[in-house]
């Protein structure tokens, strides 16, 4: 837009000079390019900076409009990404920069839970695909909304099991509690959802949880083109083991879990649970609620 603006005032000066040219025979060339004197050159002085101001402002805007468009591009991505992840609220609070997600990976104290369907083979054996599928996403639907109700992360869905997070990539003083509450109100939300499957002549579903605290490892996963916010370690290993071990409607919680929510909620303890690559046998708790 600068070189515009020069180019126009440059087209200007030669219109000008050719006019000149056509109405004065009189005046010699120096005349004819800067006027016979300081009151005609000045006003082409001032017309030419003019000019050059003009294109420097019109680059400048453009420039502006070009960056405020880029950076509404990136935060529409990074609200579509987290949105995925978070609850709206948190997600937005990413989007405009009130709570930073860590791009590398970062020590953290964080509650794992698995959710996982029983008998899910079996169930699905004789229906069809989209029926299962269909199944799935309304299944997946609550379980959802009520984890960002308590304000916890989807990590991930690994078929009919979901991997939800509570301290990473947000933290709160009663993490373990909520992710305790949540897995309380998904089985509660369960037993309405069953009502009507049943009522559609549909089976039911079952579920096992297990929950987990400990130190994992947080940060974004996987190669440059495609990446997605995760936590690794030996917390997530034993959340996965408890979850596998529980049976249908019943939440089983780690010992860690259960010291930092001890008197919350009503709970018995189990056989202490042999759980694979664990060397010795892990001390287990049943919610009772």
């Amino acid at each position: 837009m600068v070189l515009i603006g020069i180019g126009l005032a440059a087209v200007y000066w030669i219109l000008d000079i050719l006019l000149s040219i056509f109405l004065s025979v009189d005046l010699n060339m120096s005349s004819r390019l800067f006027g016979p004197g300081a009151a005609e050159i000045w006003p082409r002085v001032i017309v030419i900076c003019l000019f050059v101001i003009f294109g420097s402002h019109s680059q400048f805007t453009i420039n502006e409009r070009k960056k405020a468009e880029e950076k509404s591009r990136q935060e529409i991505a990074t609200r579509e990404r987290f949105q995925r992840l978070l609850s709206p609220d948190l997600a937005e609070m990413v989007v405009s920069g009130a709570l930073n997600v860590e791009k590398g990976g970062t020590n953290r104290v964080a509650t794992v839970m698995f959710v996982d369907i029983r008998g899910f083979t079996s169930m699905s054996e004789n229906v069809h695909a989209a029926d299962v599928l269909q199944m799935l996403n309304e299944y997946y639907e609550k379980i959802v909304d009520i984890v960002f109700a308590h304000e916890g992360t989807v990590d991930k869905y690994i078929g009919d099991a979901i991997m939800v997070i509570w301290g990473a990539p947000v933290s709160h003083d009663d993490d373990p509690a909520r992710s305790i509450r949540a897995a309380v109100d998904i089985r509660r939300e369960l037993v309405a959802f069953n009502q009507k499957r049943v009522a559609q002549r549909k089976k039911e579903i079952k579920i096992g949880i297990g929950i987990n605290t400990g130190n994992v490892v947080a940060g974004y996963i996987g190669s440059s083109q495609t990446m997605s916010y995760s936590v690794v370690g030996d917390t997530v290993n034993t959340a996965s083991r408890l979850c596998a071990a529980a049976q249908a409607d019943q939440i089983i919680i780690s010992e860690e879990t259960y010291k930092k929510t001890k008197g919350l909620f009503p709970t018995e303890e189990l056989e202490p649970l042999r759980a694979k690559g664990k060397h010795r046998p892990l001390n287990v708790y049943n919610v009772k609620l």
